[in-house]
């Protein structure tokens, strides 16, 4: 049971990030916590454990108490027999050299004997389905195995209650599914606390929902409660389908395709796949790619592509298919065992990173491994300045760009201050300062809201529309279906699909073979008729015209 009551928190210099917050769970059940990035929820999931106020200082008012123990006067040691903590970027909390010594670790540390730390350990490594992740090393993982792990060495603690910050952010749709249904099955047993963006799967799985804002929680109550609160939409950016059955007048607002489905008879069938522009000069030619690791394991098996100038390209698959190691190779950070990569007229066997870095640009799934300085002009201004572009050029460039992304406000701001968003925007605009012809985009809806996605992918839209080719790595097919042009899908290090965005998600077997989630409005088409529906206007269109949901 979590009980916290006028509980405020600033950290160092800083405004209060916590303000007068209240709340008083059960002591089982899923608990989802949701609101727009920048609003205290990480921070929150960090008082329930006693990282605040032990670890990370700060001023601290109020009371917080889990299982009846007062986080203040208890030391982490003992609390962390209680609250198992799942944090957001699973690197800060991996450090062992395999999967099984880092599930160990926490058991290890209670003492327990041979026996019953083999036994934990194994019992986590097959409710996650990570048993083949037994000996490998972090190091040598994807960012989705990763987090399994990192889930997995919480489990192993058989805490009472269990904190997750956006633990399905690094995980691909099958994986999130996966994830969500065994926090569901754990849930009879004990209190999951989530934090989480993705809205549908929270109101699908949760019993009860709080919702912040600014530090506070405002809303409070079941999933269907929260959805028919005439205030939702002031806090929250509620997914496609539940703004449908809103718009259509369906109440209760339904949450899930199959709901909706239900209620709704469309007869006609629509044409508005998304087509590829036709563009014939290339930009990235890959010959016969062949990578592997130390290990001798094959990650990319004969990749053969031509991504032309100005296409906008999604990068799709399970983790672990090879989309980052790839998108790697690009830019000259990875070179290829076998094979050739051609950008922009240049081979990346013999180019420097320094000189493919003028023509592809990269911004990394976790912004904070490509922060050198201390401000955000100082960052933006570092590419162009170790290209030896002048000073008073570099000048132009950033206040152009600050314009572009608008960051002006920011412009003297320490880049780790800032918020996930905040964070992903300056990346880019780090990126844009060096002026390169190719954008590629590692996960660019990790850890954000939908509204602070939807203005990041503006943003990346505005790129694309004058004249720069994104390629985008993503797990999120709605950001696919909106976005991309032409989607390539690779599993187990091979491409076994490419072509026009509604091509690829109308062909049953390739959706099925790579274990996609097809976006909800798509869902909703097929479970009324096998009717195409990509976008909302396609949707709201179709109820026009037949007139069958009024």
């Amino acid at each position: 049971m979590i009980w916290i009551e006028d509980l405020s928190f600033e950290y160092s210099g800083n405004e209060n990030i916590l303000k007068n917050l209240n709340l008083k769970t059960g002591k089982k059940g899923f608990f989802s916590l949701v609101g727009r990035s920048g609003c205290g929820k990480s921070t929150l999931c960090l008082a329930l454990n006693g990282l605040i106020p032990h670890e990370i200082g700060g001023k601290i008012s109020g009371k917080v108490e889990v299982n009846g123990l007062d986080t203040q006067k208890h030391p982490i040691k003992e609390l962390a027999t209680h609250v198992g903590m799942v944090f957001q970027n699973p690197e800060s909390q991996l450090f062992a050299l395999s999967a099984e010594d880092e599930i160990a670790f926490g058991p290890s540390n209670l003492a327990l004997s041979l026996d019953e730390i083999e036994k934990r350990v194994t019992n986590a490594l097959k409710l996650l389905k990570i048993e083949h992740l037994r000996d490998k090393s972090p190091e040598e993982m994807s960012s989705g195995e990763k987090q399994k792990v990192a889930i997995a060495s919480a489990l192993a603690m058989e805490p009472e209650i269990l904190v997750l910050d956006e633990p399905t952010a690094n995980l691909d749709p099958a994986s999130t599914e996966d994830i969500f249904r065994i926090l569901k099955k754990l849930s009879r047993n004990m209190l999951v606390f989530v934090a989480e963006h993705d809205i549908g799967k929270v109101l699908e799985y949760s019993d009860m929902i709080a919702v912040m804002d600014k530090g506070s929680i405002v809303l409070e109550g079941t999933p269907e409660k929260i959805l028919n609160d005439s205030m939702i939409d002031k806090y929250l950016y509620l997914p496609k389908i539940c703004r449908i059955s809103k718009k259509i007048g369906i109440f209760p607002i339904v949450s899930k395709a199959s709901e909706l489905a239900e209620r709704t008879r469309l007869k006609r069938r629509l044409s508005s796949e998304k087509k590829r522009k036709k563009k014939s000069e290339s930009i990235i030619e890959i010959k016969d790619l062949w990578f592997e690791y130390k290990d001798k394991t094959a990650v990319l098996k004969n990749i053969n592509l031509d991504i032309k100038k100005g296409e906008f390209v999604a990068i799709v698959g399970q983790n672990g298919a090879g989309k980052s190691t790839l998108a790697l190779h690009l830019n000259g950070l990875l070179k290829p065992l076998r094979g050739d990569i051609i950008v922009d007229g240049k081979n990346t066997k013999v180019e420097k990173v320094s000189s493919l870095s003028k023509i592809v640009g990269y911004a990394f799934q976790n912004p904070d491994i490509q922060f050198f300085e201390d401000t955000l002009t100082e960052e933006i201004s570092f590419g162009p300045r170790n290209l030896g572009v002048k000073d008073s050029e570099i000048k132009l460039r950033a206040e152009s760009i600050f314009r572009y992304t608008g960051l002006e406000k920011f412009r003297d701001k320490d880049p780790f201050s800032l918020s996930v968003g905040q964070k992903r925007r300056v990346s880019i605009a780090s990126i844009l300062s060096m002026e390169p012809k190719v954008i590629i985009i590692d996960e660019p809806s990790t850890g954000l809201d939908i509204k602070t996605i939807n203005s990041l992918m503006k943003l990346i839209k505005k790129l694309n529309s004058s004249g720069h080719t994104i390629i985008m790595i993503t797990h999120d097919m709605e950001l696919v279906s909106d976005y991309a042009e032409r989607v390539i899908v690779m599993k187990n290090g091979e491409v076994i699909g490419d072509g026009n965005t509604g091509d690829v998600f109308n062909n049953e077997k390739l959706v099925r073979d790579a274990q996609l989630m097809l976006p909800e409005l798509m869902r909703f088409g097929k479970l009324v008729g096998d009717i195409d529906i990509i976008t909302m206007d396609d949707c709201l269109d179709a109820i026009e015209k037949n007139k069958c949901c009024r």
